[in-house]
């Protein structure tokens, strides 16, 4: 990595990692309104320094970890989830530095696929059993979603002849059961409500989190939201032609979808993915190929 690529990729961290934090803030005011109360408001002008508060808290934070803590299989776990947010932040910054990949979206997919290895690794190195059971929770859904997830991906690229920066816009007119399917695809590959399997805080404790504090903790937490910020720019720029606009809208919707639906029952979400999910997925790969045959 040369000096340019490496200038290129802290620009991008700082960038999304300030973007992060007030994305944290705000999702807290926004699910405190929902439940008619007040978010933080104390830290600064209406608690607009209450992430960066939080941060300084937990990186105060000590914990002594015995020998039935944590083994070294969580603390890769850790470094595969850290990998992973850079990779993906360093695709966010060059795409708007100009440079172009040929491959991006299937770099997206392969991030996606790590990511479920991180997770594994971190319940299952805690020697904790709320943690494994979260783990093989999210292991297993992680198998189930991949293959309607890259069914989706496959799509675009039958669509847009290119798996590389995807330049036509508003794909949402011409394919928005593709725009639904991904939303859905996105809000399990996050982890995030109703699909919120890998921390399951009224059954599972606080799922893979809960074994983890200080620094460790702050890499968990801040590369789930890191990875929501990419596939909200992914998603704008696939379907809507890359409006900032469009990126905090989609947000917002992992914001609400958590504030208003309830989780997914585990035995239903695998039932409805296998069954339904990947035989529709392949159906419309194979409709969409059809009809771009026919066309061209």
């Amino acid at each position: 990595m040369n000096i340019w690529n490496f200038l290129v990729w802290l620009e991008g961290l700082l960038v999304v990692l300030f973007l992060v934090a007030f994305f944290i803030l705000s999702e807290r005011k926004v699910l405190g309104y929902i439940q008619l109360r007040k978010g933080p408001n104390k830290v600064g002008l209406v608690g607009l320094f209450q992430s960066f508060a939080d941060f300084i808290k937990l990186l105060s934070k000590y914990k002594t970890d015995g020998y039935t803590v944590h083994s070294w299989f969580s603390w890769f776990g850790c470094a595969i989830l850290l990998i992973c947010s850079s990779i993906g932040v360093f695709i966010y910054a060059s795409d708007c530095g100009g440079l172009y990949y040929k491959f991006m979206m299937l770099y997206i997919l392969i991030l996606s696929t790590f990511t479920g290895y991180g997770l594994l690794m971190l319940g299952w190195g805690s020697w904790n059993k709320y943690s494994l059971i979260s783990a093989v929770r999210v292991a297993f859904a992680s198998i189930s979603f991949e293959a309607t997830f890259m069914c989706l991906v496959l799509v675009l690229g039958v669509i847009y002849n290119d798996y590389g920066n995807l330049d036509i816009t508003y794909l949402i007119v011409i394919a928005p059961l593709n725009y639904f399917a991904w939303s859905v695809s996105l809000l399990a590959e996050s982890n995030r409500s109703p699909f919120d399997y890998g921390e399951s805080e009224s059954e599972l404790v606080s799922g893979l989190n809960t074994e983890y504090s200080g620094l460790s903790f702050i890499v968990i937490f801040a590369f789930e939201y890191v990875m929501m910020f990419i596939s909200s720019w992914i998603t704008s720029i696939v379907f809507y032609g890359s409006y900032i606009g469009l990126i905090i809208f989609h947000l917002f919707l992992f914001i609400w979808v958590r504030g208003t639906f309830p989780r997914v029952r585990y035995d239903y979400y695998v039932a409805v993915v296998w069954k339904y999910g990947l035989v529709v997925s392949l159906i419309y790969l194979l409709s969409c190929y059809g009809l771009i045959i026919i066309i061209s």
